[in-house]
């Protein structure tokens, strides 16, 4: 079984090398697609000093301006030759090799599922958000499906998770979810300037993705 993980990065300088570090290291992943959406800090020339001094198993993308996450991620999962996508953001700090494993490990048992890790953001009520509307992007789950998935308009801009869970649900795919122990994500206000508006953008079109996904099941 090919697992190939899939790095969505934007201006992610600070924390990018390590999540690389520890996916070119796990036994689990064969391959690592790394696509840089547009990046304006250091970003992509960390990337791409990572792949020329430690990882042969490392595929960059750069685009030249920022498209957001659903369209990059649309464009590394592209005539792939694998069996499972592990989906990992680049701003995750404690990510470690016993996680992929947990994300990982329901697939040597089953093959028609999503595997969901739930990480800790915004204190003890952003994982109980996370862990009830599956909103992590840290998971995993069968290429084929995805084959599906991005062809889904609504996973422009930050309605991929929204839009891999709806699929799921219609189509009786089972979803696991597990906590993954000190991993977090980093706020945006510590990541960029004017971060807290980003954070209200992004919470807005996420409310509207699931709106207008429940809104199909009524045909409208």
């Amino acid at each position: 079984m090919k697992t190939t993980a899939i790095v969505p990065v934007f201006n992610e300088e600070k924390t990018i090398r390590n999540i690389l570090f520890t996916l070119n290291n796990s036994e689990l992943i064969d391959e690592i697609v790394v696509v840089d959406d547009g990046s304006t800090d250091n970003s992509l020339e960390e990337i791409k000093s990572f792949e020329r001094e430690m990882s042969k198993k490392l595929k960059v993308i750069s685009l030249k301006k920022n498209l957001g996450k659903g369209d990059a991620v649309r464009i590394a999962t592209k005539n792939l030759e694998t069996d499972i996508l592990f989906f990992c953001d680049g701003d995750l700090t404690n990510l470690n090799e016993e996680h992929i494993k947990q994300i990982l490990k329901p697939f040597n048992h089953e093959k028609n599922i999503m595997s969901v890790g739930i990480t800790q953001l915004y204190g003890k009520v952003g994982t109980f958000l996370y862990k009830n509307l599956l909103l992590s992007g840290e998971r995993a789950l069968p290429y084929t499906h995805f084959k599906e998935i991005r062809r889904d308009p609504l996973i422009e801009k930050y309605g991929l998770e929204a839009v891999m869970n709806d699929y799921c649900k219609r189509n009786n795919i089972l979803i696991h979810k597990y906590i993954l122990k000190d991993v977090e994500g980093t706020l945006k206000s510590k990541k960029w300037n004017r971060g807290s508006y980003y954070l209200i953008k992004e919470i807005f079109e996420i409310i509207f993705v699931m709106i207008k996904l429940k809104m199909r099941i009524f045909g409208c």
